[in-house]
């Protein structure tokens, strides 16, 4: 063979004769580069396997062969050389693009590919041609040092390699000391993280019982590893690196209770960068976990390799003046032990596991007496390196640190930080000395995984977070907090006294309501958006369709940006329809209740001033006076019927809005005074459901129940609006029935409703686990639901429902958790990405502290822009800061839930004393033979207020009053037990089921009048 494949050669450079491409100086390797890449030239002509076979072996021999010199040169010869044709690429496109055809597509493919691609590939043809361009790639990373021109054909090499390397074609085997010795003196060749000086080195890491290593192979390359990772059995959690290097004792691993994977290393350098997959540790967790079972923990002690460079550029740069004071403070040091470690040096026990430090300690007892002022001095250098960890990205979204990178893909979690943990002078110049425990919780290691790979979600232990400034995120993922509890990850899980909360970066923007829509209708035209009560589909391009004609109508109205366009109408596709095409042109969309009356509708239409009104066709007659007041009266029915469709003509251009320009006018119900409109603006709507789509997890994916009202918050730019911007569909109910809900389970995965919702499919005999199997969301706002009502709920279905907590106002403030943590009862849980929260007094205004009722305040790019027409109202509601006064009174328990307890405005100051009526509501609620309360404050001679509880009793024979009170004696201070006790057949409450307490106070106003 190796005849044939000279003389092939030498016949094939013959026939190049003075085309062979000439290297442009004449070096001591020029004869050979000339023979490569001529050699290359054939290789990419017309050959048959076994000349291709035969071509391609002689020229990586020959390319072996050379210099690094005369490799940078080859490396730009493929470069330019075999790049993409650009003539060949123009051709392509106008064929595509004239007739935009699957085949077409495939060509223009083919020619946006560069050669090279298909060069490499017909060089892997040679004996182990795939370990040779891996070496190959090694070569190019070094010329790249110097050449950083040549990066495409790296990413050439990258695109193959991704390819070539899939985890499918790896298997894993656990090594010993009784390996073979060319295995044993690889492991000892490409140990990079603890480098070994010789085979004892080696025994002291694969000979003891607590000790072993697993490495990963692949086809293409043999019995030479590509990823090797060293185990050690301890007890606790290790702090310093030198017990698991040169342990003084062997711990017998029924004894352990804790796997350190202390040295993960990639053998093969033109490998770097190659994804293996994100799971390749928890493969190794689940084998050694299956071994020994009894194990509590499995954590890393890693390097941070990249922190003293960042740092050095950090103070290089000014970015920050307390980072360059810390970068002058450390150049002061000489060893990471002058450091004082903060870990206990005796270790500590906490509900991770034990932290053990020993090693640390002993060299700091080694290295004397620590440098003046260093214990605080690694307190701040411990502190950057959290932020460096947990905060700080690279342009792509993904951590700075590679090897956070790497664990953090792989589901781990940032668990802790140790200053001191390695004297070698290698982790000195990465990291001051310090290392970190990445740790990995079996069961959570793929949603962890998943969570990053989707939303740049990285989990943050509390001992991490704890180091951070309040509220700090990433610039463009998220980091989580991640509590003592293996199981819990919560934003708000810090251990942290105060009530104020947030925020969580949002980790996707949306550009706009309308923007979004439009382009799932692009990408998806033909996908359902309606599956309506009769069997009937809209898609997404049928809608934009509607949308457009819509537009077409309003324009002609003479809308133009900022004029309102108020809809009084019933529910229907054509009516979101309408609401699109008002985005569209800039107008403000203005939704209407159906039962507002004629005197309140003359009020909405003054105070809002609107260009078009959409109502019912038969309401027409009711509003010929508004169309001679200058208002353009246009008509739309539950069935699409009426004049807003008449136009036949599609408009197709979107007006050019900014974020702050507004995009609804909302208002209030208008319990007390005149309603106000809420401006919620472009930024606020495409905000609020950005957050949404993120907490939970809402996709394309997804079929919504739809049954709500889309004159409210709730029902138009939570539900409509998430759907929308993520291309998922909605089974549209005219309004809410539980037989008709029950009916679409089947093909739906989501229900957003009122607590009325969920206290009727209770009384369905139908409602049961076999129902909902495939929903796997039901949530509930707008209202408080009963926790009796969450409970019996979860233990009918196995769903919990997930409370949020919203207002006109604001949108959506905070939220249960969807996947990390428990929904409990009778709270609204965290705030949601991009929203702060906090509680303050109700008098002094100051932050209250954890577990103190107050009132609740927000800020966030939810918040509206202010009432309409209402400058002093608006000056009113938010302080100096930005924050929006919601007029709600919470607490914020010690694990960071948020809980409502009603309305400031329906707090009783009874002889003094503050009343909170939801804590005596939950108590008559409890009470057998009632259903429901409702607890006001009336005027009272003696005590300015007096507690009143107005009761819906289950069924026909009411409890006594004397019973009920009888019952608070026992649970209340006398000053929140009530006056009074009436019984009602209902309580009164808005369209969204809210308790309209105006109406009960001024019912009962003269209750103690006598």
């Amino acid at each position: 063979m190796a005849t044939t494949q000279g003389w092939l050669l030498a016949d094939l450079l013959r026939s190049l004769g003075g085309h062979k491409p000439r290297p442009s100086v004449q070096t001591p390797g020029s004869e050979g580069l000339a023979q490569l890449t001529a050699g290359c030239a054939v290789l990419m002509g017309d050959l048959g396997e076994a000349s291709m076979r035969a071509v391609a072996d002689r020229a990586l021999a020959t390319y072996r062969e050379l210099d690094a010199a005369a490799r940078a040169e080859f490396f730009a010869h493929m470069l330019h050389s075999y790049a993409v044709d650009p003539q060949a690429l123009r051709h392509a496109y106008a064929r595509w693009d004239a007739e935009e055809g699957q085949a077409e597509l495939a060509d223009l493919f083919d020619a946006s590919e560069p050669r090279r691609q298909a060069l490499l590939r017909r060089l892997n043809h040679a004996p182990e041609g795939t370990l040779h361009l891996v070496n190959m790639r090694a070569d190019l990373r070094r010329a790249l040092r110097d050449h950083p021109e040549l990066a495409p054909l790296d990413r050439d090499f990258r695109h193959l390699l991704q390819s070539w390397f899939n985890r499918g074609f790896l298997r894993m085997e656990q090594l010993g000391w009784d390996s073979s010795r060319e295995m044993k003196n690889h492991l000892l060749r490409y140990e990079k993280v603890h480098p070994m000086r010789d085979l004892n080195d080696l025994k002291r890491r694969l000979r003891p019982k607590d000790r072993t290593c697993y490495a990963f192979f692949h086809p293409a390359t043999g019995e030479l590893p590509l990823i090797f990772v060293e185990v050690a059995l301890v007890k606790g959690i290790p702090g310093s690196v030198a017990p698991l290097l040169a342990p003084t004792e062997e711990l017998a691993p029924a004894k352990a209770d804790t796997a350190v994977l202390y040295s993960i290393n990639n053998s093969l350098e033109g490998l770097a960068g190659i994804s293996f997959g994100s799971l390749l540790i928890k493969q190794v967790i689940d084998q050694v976990s299956a071994e020994l079972p009894h194990l509590q923990h499995f954590v890393t002690l890693s390097p941070i390799p990249g922190f003293r460079s960042w740092l050095r550029e950090q103070a290089r740069t000014a970015t920050s003046a307390e980072l360059a004071a810390l970068h002058m403070d450390l150049q002061e040091l000489n060893s990471p032990f002058e450091l004082h470690s903060p870990a206990d040096p005796n270790g500590t026990v906490d509900p991770s596991g034990p932290v053990d430090s020993s090693g640390a300690a002993k060299f700091s007892a080694a290295a004397g007496a620590q440098a003046p002022g260093a214990k605080q001095l690694a307190e701040r250098l411990t502190a950057a390196l959290a932020h460096y960890v947990a905060v700080e990205r690279r342009p792509d979204g993904q951590p700075v640190d590679p090897v956070a990178r790497f664990h953090l893909g792989n589901g781990a979690t940032a668990w802790q930080l140790h200053t001191a943990a390695s004297g070698a002078d290698y982790m000195w110049e990465q990291s001051y000395g310090a290392m970190i425990n990445y740790r990995y919780d079996p069961a959570l290691v793929e949603q962890r995984h998943e969570d990053y790979v989707r939303h740049g979600s990285i989990a943050v232990g509390e001992k991490v977070s704890g180091l951070l400034p309040s509220g700090a995120g990433s610039r463009t993922g998220t980091a989580r907090a991640e509590s003592g509890t293996a199981s819990t990850t919560s934003d708000s899980s810090r251990t942290d006294s105060s009530s104020e909360k947030g925020t969580t970066p949002v980790d996707h923007q949306i550009d706009g309501i309308y923007q979004g829509f439009l382009r799932q209708a692009q990408t998806h035209p033909e996908k359902p958006l309606f599956h309506l009560p009769e069997g009937r589909t809209l898609t997404y391009s049928q809608v934009l369709q509607s949308s457009r004609r819509i537009a077409t109508k309003l324009i002609g109205d003479g809308v133009v940006p900022g004029d309102r366009v108020a809809a009084q109408v019933e529910k229907s596709p054509e009516a979101i329809a309408l609401y699109l095409a008002t985005l569209q042109v800039g107008g403000v969309y203005l939704p209407l209740n159906t039962a507002y009356t004629g005197a309140e509708m003359d009020y909405f239409m003054s105070d809002a001033a609107p260009r078009v009104l959409v109502c019912d066709p038969s309401q027409t007659a009711a509003h010929v006076q508004r169309g001679k007041d200058g208002i353009v009266v246009e008509t739309l029915g539950a069935g699409g019927e009426g004049t807003l469709l008449a136009a036949e003509q599609e408009h197709a251009e979107v007006a050019q809005l900014s974020p702050s320009d507004p995009g609804a006018i909302l208002y209030t119900s208008g319990t007390t005074g005149r309603s106000k409109g809420a401006v919620l603006t472009q930024g606020n709507l495409a905000a609020n459901c950005a957050s949404l789509i993120q907490s939970w997890e809402y996709t394309e994916e997804d079929v919504l129940i739809h049954a709500l009202p889309i004159f409210h918050i709730h029902g138009l730019f939570v539900a409509v609006n998430m759907t929308l911007v993520s291309g998922a569909s909605m089974i549209w109910l005219p309004k809410f029935d539980p037989d008709a809900v029950l009916d679409a389970m089947p093909r739906a995965t989501v229900l957003m409703g009122v607590p009325t919702f969920y206290t009727r499919l209770l009384s369905s005999q139908r409602l049961s686990a076999e129902a909902c199997a495939g929903m796997r969301l039901f949530v509930s706002g707008s209202a408080p639901l009963l926790a009796s009502d969450h409970e019996a709920f979860e233990a009918r279905t196995g769903h919990a429902i997930l409370e949020r907590y919203g207002m006109t106002e604001t949108g959506m403030n905070t939220s249960n958790p969807y996947r990390d943590g428990p929904r409990r009862p009778g709270t609204v849980g965290h705030p949601l990405p991009g929203v702060q929260v906090r509680i303050v007094d109700r008098e002094s205004q100051a932050s209250l502290p954890q577990g103190e009722v107050g009132i609740i305040e927000v800020r966030g790019d939810n918040v509206f822009a202010g009432y309409w027409n209402m400058p002093e109202k608006t000056a009113e509601e938010f302080r100096e800061d930005g924050f929006f006064i919601t007029g709600d009174l919470g607490v914020i328990d010690e694990q960071g839930y948020l809980s409502i307890v009603g309305r400031d405005k329906d707090l009783v100051i009874s002889g003094g004393f503050n009343i909170y009526p939801k804590e005596v509501e939950g108590l008559i609620d409890d009470h057998p033979g009632v259903f429901e309360s409702a607890v006001i404050g009336v005027p009272h001679p003696d005590l300015g207020e007096g507690l009143v509880a107005v009761v819906v009793p289950t069924g026909d024979d009411a409890p006594e009053e004397t019973a009920i009170l009888r019952a608070l004696a026992g649970e209340l201070a006398r000053f929140k037990q009530p006056r009074a006790v009436r019984f009602v057949d209902a309580l009164p409450r808005n369209v969204m089921g809210k308790v309209q307490k105006a109406q009960l106070r001024k019912q009962y106003t003269d209750l103690f009048s006598s």
